[in-house]
């Protein structure tokens, strides 16, 4: 009756009175956040920017936790923990192992081989020490080899700018560089600058699905900038980490790096101010995002068939009904020309939004809010919650790989057909478990897909011989095929198969020969 009347036309000064509506109650969200560089208040603001009030349980470890309760997101900052009960989880199994600089490499280095020109957005790489005669026989025979081109060597692992240098010649790396495994790419010498200071980006790309993979990409970034004007490498100056590497870890610590308010001045802006920045400088920006979202596809549909191999490992994959996401941070540099390079993909990006001030006097530490952090991962957190809680991206991310493609791009998930030959002959593999072919799981490959009649003048022992060259050649100490190690053994069968034509048309060729010999064994 009260509500009523609050709707009817008052007597005193003839107003009309309407009642709002009572407000709509946010949905809940259970949320378990464990050993994560992510605030606890970032998530619950995030959440509630679009629609829904998060309860949280945080815990510092996970032994001991197992709960009856079934959350609706657990997010965790290590990899491979499922012992709480939920519907998403922010760690894609195997996915660090894609995402190892390595492994990453050796997969864009292939597919460049499959599509000269397409994948050229990698600086020319080397698996270090499995490439290394390889590395010195372009370096003192190529002949369109620089004389003063330096490399970089980074640790296979390796994070936050550990253990990466600056070198010129393959003499220079240390005995305890060739005794791990490493990845040395050539160095860009000519990067764009802006104020005379060398930069790259930190985008964000969430992976939503692996199967099938559904991934987009975040408007929103960071640019991290050196802490030394740049100079081109010399023997003078090579040697000079703040002048030549942007990880933030590195030039947080130099008394040169300035933090600032705003989001286009100081060592950290937002990838936007540097976009309009770029813009106004007269470049062609949209050329240039377009060509940063063709950079993120490709190594995607790269890096996602060796992940989900990788999973055969995982004892975390089979999950009934959870959902498996994760939040990758690219690293990319731009040279002169506008060019982007991937350096790299972080499997884990910091969602960090302070920084600390150490009191010289006293030894106390402070947590001080990063404003630029703060705008950006809060944009990338709330924008994957979004796709991941609603189903659909607001306007903070845009699609970048879904389960349409077109006619051209379906071209590039060539390895993906690899990968399902590759796992159909797992299961008749002599190894127990594993994401590796075994002896008599190649051979089952060799009968199944009929592959002497394919290539006529080849005989078993032919390729019970390349076989074990292959394994040889392999980082694998089993006598295995690894998926890298296979997919070099079909492209090798396939140029013998068409020696005449390009190795995309050669490959695919031979794979389609193997899929109907198998459909046809599979019908008798």
């Amino acid at each position: 009756k009260q509500w009523y009347q609050r709707r009817v036309r008052a007597t005193k000064n003839a107003v009309v009175v309407r009642s709002s509506a009572p407000p709509k109650q946010k949905k809940k969200v259970k949320v378990f956040l464990t050993r994560s560089s992510l605030p606890p208040l970032l998530l619950e603001d995030s959440f509630s920017e679009i629609g829904f009030k998060m309860e949280l349980k945080e815990a510092s470890f996970l032994s001991g936790c197992h709960s009856k309760v079934k959350y609706d997101l657990f997010w965790c900052g290590c990899d491979g923990e499922e012992i709480v009960k939920t519907r998403l989880q922010n760690r894609i199994p195997a996915m660090k192992i894609a995402c190892r600089k390595g492994p990453m490499c050796q997969l864009i280095n292939l597919m460049h081989e499959l599509f000269p020109g397409q994948f050229a957005f990698l600086p020319q790489s080397w698996a270090i020490p499995s490439q290394y005669a390889a590395f010195c026989h372009y370096v003192f025979t190529e002949k369109d080899t620089p004389k003063d081109q330096f490399f970089i060597l980074k640790p296979d692992e390796g994070s936050q700018g550990d253990g990466i240098y600056l070198f010129r010649n393959p003499m220079d790396l240390t005995q305890g560089t060739m005794s791990r495994n490493s990845v040395v790419q050539r160095y860009i010498g000519d990067p764009l600058l802006i104020d005379g200071f060398k930069f790259d980006f930190r985008l964000y790309v969430l992976i939503s699905r692996l199967d099938p993979l559904e991934a987009y990409l975040c408007h929103e970034g960071l640019a991290r900038f050196c802490t030394q004007p740049y100079e081109r490498p010399s023997s003078k100056n090579y040697h000079k980490t703040l002048m030549h590497l942007t990880n933030y870890s590195l030039n947080k610590l130099s008394d040169d790096f300035v933090r600032s308010e705003s989001d286009n001045q100081g060592s950290k802006r937002t990838f936007s101010s540097v976009m309009a920045l770029l813009q106004k400088a007269g470049h062609d920006v949209g050329r240039l995002w377009d060509t940063i979202k063709d950079v993120v596809f490709k190594t995607l549909i790269c890096i996602a068939p060796l992940t989900k191999v990788e999973q055969l490992n995982s004892d975390k994959v089979g999950s009934s009904g959870v959902q498996h996401f994760q939040l990758l941070g690219y690293d990319i540099l731009l040279d002169s020309h506008l060019n982007p390079y991937l350096l790299e993909i972080n499997g884990y990006p910091s969602m960090r939004t302070d920084y600390e001030i150490i009191d010289e006097l006293t030894g106390t530490t402070t947590n001080v809010s990063s404003p630029v952090d703060v705008k950006v991962k809060k944009e990338a957190l709330k924008g994957a919650l979004h796709i991941l809680f609603k189903g659909h991206p607001d306007d903070s991310y845009c699609q970048i790989v879904g389960p349409d493609l077109d006619e051209e791009t379906k071209r590039y998930v060539i390895f993906e057909d690899c990968r399902n030959l590759y796992t159909m002959f797992l299961k008749r593999s002599s190894l127990r478990k594993g994401s590796m072919l075994g002896s008599s799981g190649f051979r089952a490959f060799v009968r199944a897909c009929r592959v002497v009649d394919i290539l006529e003048s080849v005989t078993n022992a032919d390729l019970d011989l390349l076989y074990i060259n292959i394994c040889h050649q392999s980082d694998s100490s089993a006598r295995c095929l690894t998926f890298l190690s296979f997919y070099r053994l079909i492209l090798t069968l396939a140029v013998r198969a068409q020696p005449d034509v390009s190795l995309y048309e050669a490959l695919r060729g031979f794979l389609d020969k193997c899929f109907e010999n198998v459909a046809k064994g599979n019908g008798r």
